[in-house]
């Protein structure tokens, strides 16, 4: 008999046919049948965002939250394994546990940047053939903006570098979701300082946009100083993950970003006659708030809060405040000095104008991230040292 006729015969056979079903078990081996039944959501089902985005990188069990097991076909030079524990000195019950309150994943990240640009094209169209470009105060066009603006540009392109390694070694796949998109944003936002010179440019022949003028300010500049030494020791020389992200977002940037972008360009702006730039300013704004739910899920929601490991985190947290508070401080009150170069505007330039703008600052970070891990911080004497830098 043939090999093809005897397997015929068996699936044929009565006998052999009773053997099968016997074997078959009365219940289903498997009576999941949803897509993505083995992740936990964070509201009552999952959503679109959680299916797209968790365990989409394979994390073995011996990293807390992963679900396979075993070790990684491929690895660094030395045996370093593709992600590790080892890579930051936080821990956690769950490194899965993050979720970004605005769901965003790829399509849904481009969508809302194109909706962004769309708006954005919209206003440089009407404030171009309204002739808006007049009312600007020729200090403030030419002598502010290509130095600060330009400067602040280059600001968050350092931050947006800072993410690269970040976004290479953190062992979850929604905080490298977050993370990513958080970098996106600061190349976005070093863009836009460019597209306000290169629009001026437009409708102002003869106009310089150049970058090296704010490149120049940046990396020579002392009002800059402080910063740019922050920046390039979260970049270059941080190698702890949660360091790196820790410091630019829950001290760095919603300190001394928010002092350049919010209360010098945006307040100011108007004061100069100029309507472009706080315009521009506020999508970096949308992005900052949007950026700044994520990470209070992460290091408050998450972190912080962890059932095993909250305390042991949280005294990390202070230790990388005692580290990069100073720093940031410094470059707040160095930046004080340019007050001084701008043109007098009653309500806006005068002392107590700048003190007011220096508190909101201030209030805001201890509300929002010194008191959410028990941080003690002399707010008066925090405004104190950075209204120093005054001239």
């Amino acid at each position: 008999m043939s090999l093809l006729e005897e397997r015929k015969r068996g699936l044929t056979d009565p006998e052999m046919a009773a053997k099968i079903m016997a074997e078959i078990p009365d219940q289903p081996l498997d009576t999941q049948r949803k897509m993505g039944y083995y992740v936990q959501p964070r509201g009552k089902r999952l959503t679109e965002y959680e299916i797209m985005t968790c365990y989409t990188q394979p994390t073995p069990d011996w990293i807390s939250g992963g679900l396979d097991w075993g070790d990684w076909t491929q690895k660094f030079h030395g045996g370093r394994s593709s992600w590790g524990n080892e890579t930051t000195e936080m821990l956690s019950s769950d490194w899965h546990e993050h979720r970004d309150p605005a769901g965003r994943w790829h399509p849904v990240y481009v969508k809302a940047k194109g909706e962004d640009w769309r708006v954005l094209q919209r206003f440089m169209e009407t404030f171009s053939a309204e002739g808006a470009l007049r009312t600007i105060d020729p200090v403030w066009r030419d002598e502010i903006l290509p130095k600060h603006l330009g400067a602040l540009g280059y600001s968050e392109y350092g931050l947006f570098n800072a993410h690269s390694s970040v976004l290479r070694d953190c062992t979850g796949d929604t905080l490298r979701s977050t993370f990513a998109f958080a970098a996106f944003d600061k190349v976005d936002n070093s863009q836009m300082t460019q597209l306000v010179r290169t629009f001026i440019t437009k409708i102002m022949p003869g106009y310089d946009d150049s970058p090296a003028i704010g490149k120049k300010e940046w990396t020579q500049g002392a009002a800059y100083k402080s910063a740019r030494e922050t920046v390039e020791s979260m970049w270059q020389d941080t190698y702890d993950w949660n360091e790196v992200m820790f410091a630019t977002h829950m001290i760095y940037d919603p300190l001394f970003g928010q002092l350049v972008r919010r209360e010098f360009f945006q307040r100011l702006s108007p004061a100069y006659g100029d309507s472009l730039t706080p315009f521009v300013l506020a999508g970096m704004q949308t992005y900052f708030q949007t950026t700044k739910a994520a990470m209070a899920d992460i290091y408050h929601h998450c972190l912080d809060n962890d059932k095993n490991y909250g305390g042991f985190n949280r005294r990390w947290m202070h230790v990388w405040m005692e580290k990069w508070l100073p720093s940031t401080v410094a470059a707040m009150a160095e930046f004080m000095s340019i007050y001084a170069t701008l043109p007098t505007r009653d309500g806006f330039t005068d002392k107590a104008s700048i003190a007011a703008s220096v508190n909101r600052v201030v209030e805001d970070w201890i509300v929002d991230y010194a008191n959410k891990i028990d941080y003690k911080v002399d707010q008066s004497a925090m405004v104190a040292t950075i209204l120093a830098g005054l001239k």
